[in-house]
């Protein structure tokens, strides 16, 4: 199967949380501060794990509602459009779930969408018709297999109760998603 550049930001947020360089797409991203030894409900030290996980669903969720609500626009069929909405308002609820839990043990967030999402979406701003339907699912099918993996690393590997209890919550989400632009590709 053939990699799609929406993996590569998903990736990439991973190694900017570490690092807080600039991801091989050229752009600057802001790093991913956390308190040094404790987080601030005490919990205690958050592992790398926790800390990528967040960054990675957090620009993750900034990706799919942009480009949710791209594809709720400019979608060609009633399911492009359909599947744009719901990932659009998905994400925002998981967004504002993120961003609580990630005050909470002490992790901010980078400001904006990864590089490579932000060319992703810059490339289906110039498509139409069945081939914007076509590339926006095939993203969102390619994003959403990476997420799950990524959030099933989590629950099994993460450290913070408060990160874990998240990533449980939001795999059903994940899934769910993933079942419905599988079908809105079938039936385009």
């Amino acid at each position: 199967m053939q990699r799609h550049p929406y993996l590569l930001a998903l990736s990439a947020a991973a190694v900017i949380a570490t690092v807080g360089t600039a991801c091989g797409t050229g752009g600057a991203q802001p790093t991913v501060t956390v308190s040094p030894t404790t987080s601030p409900t005490g919990e205690g030290r958050l592992s790398q794990q926790d800390r990528s996980w967040l960054t990675e669903i957090h620009q993750v969720n900034l990706a799919e509602v942009e480009l949710g609500n791209l594809a709720e626009k400019k979608g060609a069929t009633s399911a492009v459009r359909s599947v744009g909405r719901r990932l659009a308002n998905d994400h925002t609820h998981l967004e504002d779930k993120v961003t609580s839990v990630a005050r909470r043990v002490g992790v901010s967030l980078p400001g904006s969408v990864a590089p490579a999402d932000a060319e992703v979406a810059k490339r289906l701003k110039e498509e139409s018709g069945k081939a914007f339907d076509q590339d926006y699912l095939a993203t969102m099918a390619s994003g959403h297999e990476k997420a799950i993996a990524d959030t099933k690393t989590q629950i099994s590997q993460g450290s913070s109760q408060q990160v874990i209890a998240l990533a449980k919550q939001a795999l059903p989400h994940l899934r769910e998603h993933l079942a419905m632009v599988r079908k809105a590709q079938s039936s385009g």
